[in-house]
């Protein structure tokens, strides 16, 4: 029932009906009433890998920064060196309370140094453009929410160059990675970024909302209205788990702070201020809590979130996220371990709760990495 009544307040994107013809499966994500799958997740997930795959992410907030002192004022809230990135590109961040816990990790997209455009997580818009502009006061610059104003869609996949070019009839190849321009649209100004969040080439294209429908629909026509171009969330996530990629709320959170999580590189060393430094620089020198760390299952049953993690018969830690890997044809997932433990990592003896069953785990590379290295070999 609450399941239902939790549907019934969601948002709609606005493609709802567009993909409800496409057979679209839909769950209650962040708020939002969002594709789930459209068929077999396991088959959007290998098209993504293998081809080529289209993800309405519409649900994501956009933040716009703009003013004197845009630039300063990112250093200051976020803990990536934005003073390193150029006109035109774009850069993955973290934004931390004065603890060190994490509050959201984000993209910034540098338009001018008065002008960067953040995209964050849907889950997450409220808080941040709260937290944003309460940072914001000292400094000469404003934060706008545009996030009503864009819809988002993600080509992802080793054919999503072809794909787009066919669409917009011109040639990206100077585009690099993390690296975006502005464009026209049915005359409205959009960006097309390549940027993902799937370990594969792709783009992101950031889209006024009275132009999505247009764009939906060419680029379904292009692929001759084919539906299984369309990937739904159930890939996206076991995508981004093989990838190796953290979920706000999962692999990072509040309470699990960069360090713990992996994701110092997203971390300036040499910034004399921002907002978590002294926390987590103090981390650092002191012992951590735990570790996030990546495994696979020797087993068909899947760990969930929540489940304990143990080594013999101590209970060591949590699982944080929990899946299916197409690539490998095994579960997998992350764990979050107890520091005192984590010097056994390579241990043989290590397990996972299933409906009070011990199922066998082996902390490993994130299944994507492993899998690559296996075809290199």
């Amino acid at each position: 029932m609450q399941a239902l009544i939790s549907m019934i307040t969601a948002k709609k994107l606005n493609l709802h009906d567009f993909h409800k013809v496409r057979s679209a499966k839909f769950t209650n994500f962040a708020g939002w009433e969002m594709p789930v799958s459209y068929g077999s997740s396991v088959a959007e997930h290998m098209a993504v890998r293998e081809k080529v795959g289209l993800f309405d992410v519409s649900h994501m907030g956009e933040f716009l920064v703009h003013g004197p002192d845009a630039l300063p004022f990112l250093e200051y809230v976020l803990t990536n060196d934005i003073s390193k990135i150029v006109d035109g590109q774009a850069m993955y961040s973290l934004m931390c309370n004065q603890d060190g816990g994490v509050l959201d990790d984000l993209i910034v997209y540098r338009i001018s140094h008065e002008k960067f455009f953040l995209c964050v997580n849907a889950s997450n818009i409220d808080s941040d453009y709260s937290h944003l502009s309460e940072q914001s006061i000292p400094f000469d610059c404003s934060v706008d929410d545009e996030s009503n104003n864009y819809g988002l869609l993600a080509i992802q996949g080793p054919q999503s160059k072809s794909l787009l070019e066919n669409v917009l009839g011109e040639q990206y190849p100077h585009l690099r990675k993390m690296h975006f321009i502005e464009i026209s649209y049915v005359k409205k100004p959009a960006i097309c970024a390549r940027t993902g969040y799937t370990g594969e080439d792709g783009f992101e294209i950031f889209l006024p909302i009275d132009v999505l429908h247009d764009f939906a629909n060419q680029i379904s026509n292009t692929q001759d209205n084919d539906p299984s171009i369309w990937v739904g969330l159930a890939a996206r996530d076991s995508l981004r788990l093989e990838a190796g990629f953290s979920l706000h709320g999962h692999e990072i959170t509040e309470k699990i702070s960069p360090f713990e999580a992996g994701l110092m590189w997203a971390v300036s060393k040499v910034k004399n201020d921002f907002i978590g430094r002294e926390a987590l620089f103090t981390l650092k020198n002191n012992n951590l809590a735990g570790r996030v760390l990546h495994y696979t299952v020797n087993d068909r049953r899947i760990p969930r979130e929540n489940s304990k993690v143990y080594l013999d018969q101590s209970e060591a830690g949590v699982v944080l996220s929990g899946g299916y890997s197409p690539l490998l044809g095994v579960p997998i997932g992350t764990a979050y371990i107890e520091n005192k433990f984590v010097k056994n990592k390579e241990a043989l003896n290590w397990s996972a709760e299933v409906r009070g069953k011990a199922i066998p785990i082996k902390f490993s590379k994130p299944a994507l990495k492993q899998y690559q290295e296996n075809e290199i070999i």
